[in-house]
């Protein structure tokens, strides 16, 4: 799928609440037990269903949905999360509920940690933004109490370093992250080898829940075009700009590792 700057993205970098985000805390990688971390080769994302956020501005409810969607398939259950439940419930915190303006990287953040996100199967996903009667049935009090099982349990700021990102990933978190965009962000290889801060005027949100043998991020993008590469080089690039966003999320409150829950997941066996 064309990766047009005119396709519906939606992050509103505008709106962060920058406050929230620079008092997280670093992860706190010198512990032990991150030093006896045995680091696995590669994550894969074949697990994801590609996705399409089609005439809405929901990107960021992708990427979040996503990434909750991780934190369960590493604790061995595969769902699929409601997309729409995540952009409005985010609009909501926002204070931008009501129009199709986009959604903050933070606002997500908060709604994961302290709502989760409830199953795509209690929302549907409609193919414009929800008029008023419709947003309320998504938000309903009985979808809210559904989200509890798909709470992230912490945030944090990604690390710096890419070793200490890679070891976030593989110890079970995964990262939401937003962007200034421009048109051809995502060459035709699906390979991102660098990042033209100051370019565009758009934002739009996604998210990285694996690496391949070579350190390249495994991102993946809404615009139903799925999977794409960010080198160790332009994910850098890309966090020096002070107008990007990226968060990890961990499904414990101490974001130690998890290996056990590869050791217990179906998926990975």
């Amino acid at each position: 799928m064309s990766t047009d700057v005119t396709t519906p993205s939606s992050y509103n970098w505008e709106k962060e609440d920058h406050a929230f985000l620079n008092a997280l805390s670093e992860v706190p990688m010198a512990t032990k037990a991150w030093s006896e971390f045995s680091r696995p080769a590669e994550i894969g994302v074949e697990w994801h269903r590609t996705e399409d956020q089609g005439q809405i501005g929901s990107c960021q409810g992708n990427g979040l949905s996503s990434v909750l969607e991780r934190l369960a398939f590493v604790r061995g259950e595969k769902v699929q999360l409601s997309r729409i439940f995540a952009y409005l419930a985010t609009q909501k915190i926002d204070g931008l509920l009501g129009a199709d303006n986009g959604s903050t990287i933070a606002g997500g953040c908060k709604l994961a940690t302290e709502v989760g996100c409830c199953l795509e199967s209690n929302t549907g996903y409609p193919r414009g933004y929800p008029g008023q009667s419709e947003r309320a049935r998504i938000l309903s009090s009985a979808n809210y109490a559904a989200s509890a099982p798909y709470k992230a349990l912490s945030a944090w700021k990604v690390p710096q370093d890419h070793e200490q990102v890679l070891d976030f990933i593989a110890g079970g978190g995964g990262i939401t992250f937003g962007i200034r965009w421009y048109d051809g962000f995502i060459p035709k290889d699906r390979i991102v080898r660098s990042y033209r801060s100051g370019y565009g005027s758009g934002g739009h949100a996604m998210c990285v829940l694996g690496y391949d043998k070579d350190k390249n991020l495994r991102a993946l993008n809404s615009w139903g075009d799925g999977l794409y590469l960010i080198t160790p080089q332009a994910w850098k690039q890309m966090f020096d700009s002070r107008q990007n966003v990226a968060i990890g999320l961990m499904g414990n409150h101490d974001a130690t590792p998890n290996v056990d829950w590869y050791k217990n997941s179906p998926y990975y066996k």
